[in-house]
């Protein structure tokens, strides 16, 4: 379930269905655009009883996630219980910060390849 704050910023962008890595880049760039100030990481997370490896972005209190690292067809959520975090697994990743009309290009380009 996401927070007010982080539902009222992606809210154009929660009916896409991207893979994780392309949630990530789309989350970084969205909250660069409006100068926050955040962390694109790759950690261990605990859903469902099972461990997976996972993107997530830090921003302020909340860590929203991405989805598994080797997934496909991911919706942007938030982790609600930041225990299911393995912190001694998280890794900060440095990743190309995308421009909204490289954004928008890539969101096209993935509806397009939907739906073919």
């Amino acid at each position: 379930m996401l927070s007010e704050s982080v539902a009222s910023i992606f809210a154009p962008y929660l009916s896409l269905n991207l893979s994780a890595f392309d949630n990530l880049k789309l989350v970084v760039a969205v909250l660069s655009e409006k100068a926050e100030e955040c962390h694109a990481l790759e950690a261990e997370i605990c859903i469902d009883n099972q461990l997976q490896i996972a993107y997530l972005v830090r921003w302020k209190k909340h860590f929203i996630y991405c989805g598994r690292t080797n997934s496909y067809g991911n919706a942007i959520d938030e982790v609600a219980d930041l225990e299911s975090i393995n912190p001694e697994s998280i890794r900060v990743l440095q990743i190309p910060v995308l421009s909204m009309q490289q954004l928008e290009f890539m969101c096209m380009e993935n509806a397009h390849f939907d739906h073919c």
